[in-house]
């Protein structure tokens, strides 16, 4: 078998018994790998917990998600290990309190290595090398449902200052003019 992680990358410690977790092999933490709900990282540790009860969003942020209105596919790639996804995450988990039918979010935790299953990405669509995490990407859906990359947020918000709610808003209603 040959290993293909990137150097000094600490080996994932595989879980011991069936239903547990595999660790980091870093802080020795259990890991979330795959797709998995917002319950199961809330669950999961307890500075996405905090973080989220911290999160306060703007009434404007709350009234833009419950107006968007075209077909789509947020797929975010994260870290539990991983301290800017512990920040930024928990933006969006607070969005999701309230559901949006059109915006369909597939939650994928990553090991260090970064490597991901194919089937958390759209129907089609080839999965892009994910070199950070968070990162947020955005398939809009086209006429005859196939999909279309409408953008993406690698790590941080892109204008300095900005929360990831707002971000991720502006990049979902940009998806509505494709």
């Amino acid at each position: 078998m040959i290993d293909d992680r990137p150097p000094g990358l600490p080996p994932m410690i595989q879980a011991a018994k069936p239903g547990e977790l595999a660790r980091d092999g870093k802080d020795r933490q259990p890991i979330l790998l795959g797709t998995c709900a917002p319950e199961d990282i809330l669950r999961h540790r307890e500075i996405f917990r905090a973080n989220l009860a911290r999160t306060d969003l703007k009434t404007e942020w709350k009234t833009r998600w419950k107006a968007l209105d075209s077909p789509c596919v947020l797929v975010v790639v994260f870290g539990s290990w991983c301290g800017d996804s512990h920040r930024e995450l928990p933006d969006l988990l607070a969005l999701m309190k309230d559901p949006n039918p059109f915006v369909e979010v597939r939650l994928v935790g990553v090991y260090r290595d970064k490597k991901v299953d194919a089937a958390a990405w759209p129907k089609g669509v080839a999965v892009p090398v994910v070199e950070k995490v968070p990162t947020f990407w955005l398939y809009a859906q086209q006429p005859g449902g196939g999909y279309r990359l409408a953008g993406s947020i690698v790590e941080n918000p892109p204008v300095k200052g900005q929360r990831m709610a707002e971000a991720l808003l502006d990049l979902l209603e940009k998806a509505r003019l494709l």
